[in-house]
């Protein structure tokens, strides 16, 4: 009997040991198989990557020189670009940054603009349920179809950076 006991005992302890590198593994591998994407992979994906986790790397060509608090990536040509929020995960860039390849992981958020923003009645202290003149509908459908005409922006929510090296 006690002989039945050790080898369970054995046994169990084999295989909780087991199990942990797995689940260690397991994240590691999820990590590598993440893809990465070019700067102009991502802004051409933006749309249904918005609030979601993407990586992407790139080549520093700005850092905010007031606390670098963001820099930008550049694409294929300096007119193609991403700019990276550092918040408090990342802390800072820093000037010795600039030229580098940098692989970013963060959320790809999209820029707000007024027309996003804009709630007609609330924000002008109008109560619920009045009716808002022609001139005040007029402008709504101005700032809608502008909304729907205008370019999209991103930026990157940083959570995670990773210097490139050669």
């Amino acid at each position: 009997m006690k002989k039945i006991a050790l080898i369970s005992l054995f046994a169990v302890i084999l295989f909780a040991c087991g199990q942990q590198p797995k689940t260690q593994e397991a994240k590691v591998e999820a990590e590598k198989s993440a893809v990465v994407l070019s700067v102009d992979e991502l802004l051409e994906k933006a749309p249904e990557l918005a609030n979601n986790e993407v990586v992407v790397k790139g080549t520093v060509f700005h850092v905010c020189q007031q606390g670098g608090e963001r820099c930008f990536l550049m694409g294929s040509t300096e007119d193609i670009s991403i700019r990276v929020e550092a918040g408090e995960k990342l802390g800072a860039f820093t000037q010795e940054q600039m030229g580098s390849e940098l692989e970013i992981t963060g959320i790809l958020k999209e820029v707000l603009t007024e027309a996003d923003a804009h709630n007609p009645g609330k924000e002008h202290g109008e109560e619920e349920g009045e009716v808002e003149d022609a001139e005040t509908a007029a402008a709504h459908e101005v700032l809608a179809d502008n909304q729907a005409a205008s370019e999209r922006v991103f930026f990157i929510e940083g959570l995670k950076v990773k210097e490139m090296t050669e």
